[in-house]
């Protein structure tokens, strides 16, 4: 009786942690990015089709990049500061926090202790992550204009800015690569 009991515990506790684990990233390189919609922290809301895909505003469209993140995720403290360098750099490009499964006015906190600068999206309920496999934080999202995913990463390593650098780099134009054209040369 108690084998059974105990076997049961860990069979149960086994198909928890299985079931955790994604078999499949949810998006891939190359695929539409799902639609959604979010509140602003702050107030204000955001709806992903208004800025990318075939659907979008023209005068509104333009790339996006989502970062998942959650207050007690530690290599969320890397990427945030990261980004939000990039985003001074890239001004073009909406760069959205999106956070997953907590309070509005724990992340309010959070985000002052912290100095993050960047608009923060609530996903009070995490069916936003859910949609984009992003049940591991920080999980990256990159969206072209037509809406297709250009780079879907969990995690943060160390060469994580360089893969996100040369992904920017490739993609987007810089204003200061802008700048740099040399004038009155024809090809």
């Amino acid at each position: 009786m108690i084998f059974k009991r105990g076997f049961s515990i860990i069979c149960v506790v086994l198909l928890g942690l299985l079931s955790a684990v994604p078999a499949e990233e949810v998006l891939k390189v190359g695929d539409e990015a799902p639609s959604f919609f979010a509140r602003k922290v702050g107030g204000g809301d955001f709806f992903l089709s208004k800025v990318v895909g075939a659907n979008a505003r023209p005068a509104s469209k333009c790339p996006v990049v989502l970062s998942f993140f959650t207050t007690s995720c530690i290599p969320c403290r890397k990427e945030i500061p990261f980004l939000h360098a990039l985003e001074k750099e890239y001004g073009e490009i909406q760069f959205y926090l999106v956070n997953v499964g907590e309070e509005e006015h724990i992340v309010k906190k959070y985000i002052t202790q912290m100095g993050f600068c960047l608009p923060v999206l609530q996903d009070k309920y995490g069916m936003v992550a859910k949609k984009y496999g992003a049940m591991v934080t920080p999980t990256l999202v990159i969206i072209q204009t037509d809406g297709r995913v250009v780079l879907y990463k969990h995690g943060f390593q160390e060469s994580d800015p360089d893969l996100i650098t040369q992904t920017m780099q490739t993609l987007f134009r810089t204003p200061v690569q802008a700048d740099a054209e040399p004038q009155g040369v024809s090809n």
